[in-house]
């Protein structure tokens, strides 16, 4: 399937612009989320506050920081259902516009086009690839939630102390340069894995629809082989692909884990000598925490994102399907009532050099009934095909009401044209 535009350097944009049809629900999504991650920030503020002032000092009463906490908590519980809720809806119905488009892109394909379609290739890129992307895009608004809260954690750490938010930041070169040598290697892999299983889903897709011609040849045996080997490709690469995750994952999960340690340690040495105080050694180990989870999530999605930009690429691949045979400039709109056919010296093969037909005419007055006969291969569902123009013919012409089917527009000719 050759797409007319390549979409692979320009795979994330055009996503983009399927959410932004949605702009209420993207907007509010995200609004959803920035007041989620500002509470977040402001939280070890507020029971650095609480240690300092109400604990050690007494200087206020605890119930105004933990009245506080409360409130931000029900901010924060708002912002999370916000997002949750209308950042799913947006990715659903992005799922919808893509199977849609799908299948018009599917339907305004001629016969030379549609021969070249794998009916397994066409049903793992309208379910599992159009669902691989509806998951990433139901994480979006948390991934940019948590990539916020990464800097303005840091920011907020950087007021606090700065030197432990420059141990905090040692291990960032080592996770940048583990994300971009898993990048360069899980998309070739998961793409590989993906491909193979629409070949299986082809194989059983062609042995269920061909059943009665498989059990009447007895090809039982051979269809098995044939199922077993693409499931042997397909356990390949899925398991070279969760090798590579199973390679990089851990690694950058446990990176941060092990920065987490160190900040800790060097925090808790400086409180002692007094050099910063227990409130903000408190939030400091709590804005720590927090760096760790959207250090993970952004893990995750270095897998998530290569198998959803195969996924991207492969569903735009299918929409940008064009057909051969397109309509000329200036085409007609087939009159209405005209019925007579011709067949004049039609010569058309699917293959030029192998001909099906070879200078048939035929006419069918208007209101006459006239049946095809003959032995199988003969050609007569190929006359079917050349009436609504799914092909062209390679020599003679086939008009309708005396107008060569070629100087017609598709959509009126073929509603004029019923097929059983």
């Amino acid at each position: 399937m050759t797409p007319a535009a390549d979409p692979r350097n320009r795979w994330l944009r055009r996503l983009i612009g399927y959410c932004w049809r949605y702009p209420r629900l993207v907007t509010f999504a995200l609004l959803g989320s920035l007041v989620a991650t500002v509470v977040a920030v402001i939280i070890p503020l507020i029971q650095r506050d609480i240690v300092n002032n109400a604990i050690l000092s007494h200087r206020q009463p605890i119930w105004i920081g933990a009245t506080l906490l409360i409130i931000a908590a029900l901010i924060a519980f708002g912002g999370v259902f916000t997002r949750r809720y209308l950042g799913g809806r947006m990715s659903l119905d992005v799922q919808h516009d893509l199977r849609t488009e799908m299948f018009a892109a599917l339907s305004r394909l001629d016969g030379a086009r549609q021969d070249q379609l794998h009916t397994g290739q066409i049903v793992s890129r309208s379910i599992s690839d159009v669902n691989m992307i509806q998951g990433l895009l139901a994480m979006v608004p948390f991934l940019l939630g948590n990539i916020l809260l990464f800097f303005l954690s840091l920011i907020a750490m950087a007021v606090l102390s700065p030197l432990l938010t420059l141990v905090a930041l040692a291990v960032g070169p080592v996770l940048f340069a583990i994300s971009l040598a898993s990048r360069n290697k899980l998309f070739p892999a998961t793409w590989d894995a993906q491909q193979h299983a629409a070949n299986v889903a082809g194989v059983v897709d062609g042995a269920v629809t061909g059943v009665r011609v498989v059990k009447g040849f007895g090809q039982e045996e051979q269809e098995v082989e044939r199922l077993e080997g693409a499931g042997r490709l397909l356990y390949a690469a899925r398991v070279r692909a969760v090798r590579l995750m199973a390679r990089y994952n851990p690694s950058l999960q446990a990176i941060p884990a092990l920065g987490q340690v160190g900040v800790l340690a060097f925090g808790g040495w400086l409180a002692i000598r007094g050099a910063i105080n227990l409130g903000t050694f408190f939030a400091f180990s709590s804005y720590i925490g927090q760096l760790v989870g959207p250090v993970r999530a952004l893990s995750g999605l270095i897998t998530l994102g290569q198998e959803a930009r195969a996924s991207v690429i492969r569903v735009f691949e299918v929409i940008d399907s064009r057909p051969v045979l397109t309509e000329k400039p200036g085409a007609i709109e087939l009159p209405a009532g005209a019925s007579e056919l011709e067949l004049d010296e039609v010569t058309f093969g699917y293959v030029p050099s192998e001909p099906v037909l070879r200078g048939l005419s035929l006419r069918v007055a208007p209101g006459e009934t006239v049946a095809v006969v003959g032995t199988s291969g003969s050609g007569k569902s190929t006359i079917s095909l050349l009436l609504p123009r799914f092909y062209d013919v390679n020599g003679g012409a086939v008009r309708i009401g005396g107008h060569d089917v070629r100087n017609l527009t598709l959509d009126s000719l073929r509603a004029a044209i019923g097929l059983v």
